[in-house]
């Protein structure tokens, strides 16, 4: 039997909506006249084709999904009217939105409706293992899905019949899930989310998706120039679906390779509508009042940054391994570096001015996920992490003291080398790293710890640094793939291998058996029934009591902090301030999938924003968002 789900959420929310006065929005007079977005981009898209790059974000504007987030974080319909759900949560059923025209970038109809067929086709394109897409492992939630990506993998044929994405109608869609999840409506928003024309794809073969004129639209926007390494401008839609709440007329992006020196110049010149204010930069901005009042603080995004151990060291012999995984696998080591490092001083690199509004206690971020009217980061055991000052220098000391003794014992030397590499190619990374290498290095005394940084290009910096083990502690960072704490969990997952937590003493038994390189319990076993990830399990396998859910994760979190296996940093990567004639509070708010590039809702504001604006408005923001999360759960709806 089916619960009559979404018809529900589309009415229930709207009453929720009715009952509410945003105090948001832009006022009529702050609307500038021309409605027209400049930007400078920096770098050029490399791969037009949107079924291939995980990363579906280039195509926001230009193709819609099954579903959308409005300004608050609230799930709605977009190509997808309505949609059921099964009382086991396995089977969702959407009903398409009909008469919505597949495009050329010209704005002339192809002469097909996008239909639920063309989700079908989407799916089976990524599925097929010799397209290279990059996110077939996101539909190995559907049944029958990864065994058909194995059979084609071994030169097999598939059996597509057996997977649980079918059309059932020209206007209906049906998903069968291996698991009910709670948040399967958040996964609709990445390129697999995406329609693609079933008859178009047939007719371009191999030449579907070389250039932004090779692919259909039925998004907001159109493309209505490019020019590589120059120009791209986009046009609203004329016959797009929803065309009374897309306000902005055009949107013109200039190639400059030094965009993030100059935008700033040229946003007071006219020439942009929007620039990051290089910290370099800032104490001139905020000691000119004519400038100071057009800049406001930016929003953190969904990306959790924090300082993460190795316990796989793999890098140069010099800086001795053995005596790093002794240190690394002392819990009151980890634990005095945990209490002495100071995050105010290393996020103001990012935000000299306001460096606590960055600062992050938890892996997971404030206002991402709420249960039983609290924020996730309030419950469980995370509520007390969340509000308690990690810096501690007179902790850190005591935990120093107890690692001397125990690590002297062990036969350890000191000080301890800990050898970090840092990105040299992303904004504030080399001094954020001089920070924390002073700053450990003062509180905790050079006798007893010595940091020694050494800068990689951006080009492939992962791959030489972290997931070769070529670290001993060094900044890294998670964003979200979907709406509920677990996605980021993943990290520190049995199996994964980006290298976060190979292992540690007394979690678990290792094993070399499966790796020819002796690196202990890689993939073989490692962490075997650890306490975390049994933890996890344990949480994520409750699908129906939200709270139980939340509360369980969160006690997982806390444990891993709490071990001291991560030492939480921070939500901002780049500067801490912005100028922009787009108000924030107007646009689609999801820190996952595509939506937050969207720019569906808004206006082109008169003058931009300013901080004091800015954090007036944001406080509302969050009333408003807790209170529509409140009424949402009240009612039963998922948001």
């Amino acid at each position: 039997m089916l619960a009559l789900f979404a018809l529900m959420m589309t009415v229930c929310m709207g009453a929720i909506a009715e009952g509410f006065v945003s105090q948001v929005a832009t006022a009529p007079e702050n609307i500038a006249e021309e409605q027209v977005v400049r930007l400078l981009m920096s770098y050029e898209i490399s791969e037009w084709n949107p079924l291939v790059p995980s990363d579906a974000t280039t195509w926001a504007n230009y193709i819609d999904s099954l579903v959308e987030y409005d300004n608050y974080g609230m799930c709605q319909p977009c190509l997808a009217e309505s949609w059921i759900k099964s009382d086991d949560g396995l089977v969702w059923t959407f009903n398409i939105r009909q008469g919505v025209p597949w495009q050329y970038n010209d704005g002339s109809e192809y002469g097909e409706d996008v239909k639920a067929q063309d989700w079908v086709t989407t799916a089976k394109y990524i599925l097929t293992p010799e397209h290279a897409s990059r996110t077939a492992d996101l539909l190995y939630i559907f049944e029958g899905a990864e065994a058909y990506y194995d059979a084609l993998s071994r030169g097999e044929e598939g059996d597509w019949d057996a997977v649980g994405i079918r059309a059932t109608g020209d206007y209906t869609l049906e998903f069968t899930l291996i698991n009910p999840l709670p948040y399967f409506l958040s996964m609709l928003t990445y390129n697999w989310g995406y329609p693609t024309c079933t008859k178009y794809l047939e007719e371009m073969g191999d030449n579907f998706g070389i250039d932004p004129f090779s692919f259909l639209y039925c998004g907001a926007f159109l493309i209505e120039d490019w020019q590589p390494e120059s120009i791209r401008i986009d046009v609203a839609n004329p016959l797009y679906w929803d065309k009374e709440d897309i306000h902005v007329e055009r949107i013109e992006r200039q190639f400059n390779a030094e965009a993030s020196t100059l935008e700033a110049e040229l946003l007071l010149r006219g020439e942009t509508t929007y620039a990051d204010i290089p910290t370099s930069q800032l104490d001139a901005w905020i000691n000119d009042p004519a400038r100071e009042k057009l800049i406001r603080p930016s929003i953190p995004s969904g990306r959790s940054y924090w300082l993460l151990f190795n316990f796989w060291p793999n890098f140069p012999e010099q800086y001795d391994r053995e005596n790093w995984l002794l240190a690394a696998n002392n819990y009151n080591f980890r634990k005095s570096i945990y209490y002495a490092f100071d995050r105010i001083a290393a996020m103001s690199t990012a935000d000299p001015y306001h460096p606590e509004n960055f600062v992050m206690r938890t892996v997971t971020p404030p206002n991402f996920a709420a249960a039983a009217g609290k924020d996730y980061t309030q419950l469980g055991d995370l509520a007390d992490i969340t509000n308690t000052d990690q810096h501690q220098p007179e902790k850190g000391l005591e935990y120093k003291a107890l690692a001397v003794e125990e690590l002297t014992a062990a036969g350890a030397k000191f000080p301890i080398q800990i050898y970090m590499p840092y990105n040299t190619g992303i904004a504030n990374n080399p001094e954020r790293a001089q920070v924390i290498e002073q700053q450990l290095e003062r509180d905790l005394g050079i006798d007893y710890i010595d940091i020694i940084l050494e800068g990689y290009p951006d080009t492939d910096y992962l791959n030489v640094t972290r997931r070769a083990g070529n670290y001993s502690l060094m900044e890294s960072y998670w964003g979200p793939d979907y709406a509920d704490p677990e996605t980021y969990t993943d990290p520190f997952a049995i199996g994964q291998k980006y290298n976060y937590i190979y292992m540690a003493d007394g979690f678990g038994e290792a094993t070399t058996s499966d790796d020819p390189e002796g690196r202990l319990g890689f993939d073989g076993g490692f962490w075997k029934n650890a306490v975390y990830d049994q933890m996890v399990i344990a949480a994520a396998s409750e699908v129906l009591d939200l709270e139980k859910r939340y509360v369980g994760l969160a006690n997982a979190e806390a444990w891993l902090i709490n071990q001291a296996f991560i030492v939480p940093l921070g939500a901002v990567y780049s500067t801490g301030y912005l100028s922009s004639y787009m108000n924030p509070f107007e646009s689609q708010y999801a820190l996952f999938g595509m939506s937050g590039d969207r720019y569906k809702y808004q206006y082109v504001m008169k003058e931009p924003m300013g901080t004091d604006e800015f954090l007036e408005k944001q406080e509302i923001w969050e009333q408003e968002r807790n209170e529509r999360i409140s009424a949402a759960q009240a009612a039963g709806i998922d948001y």
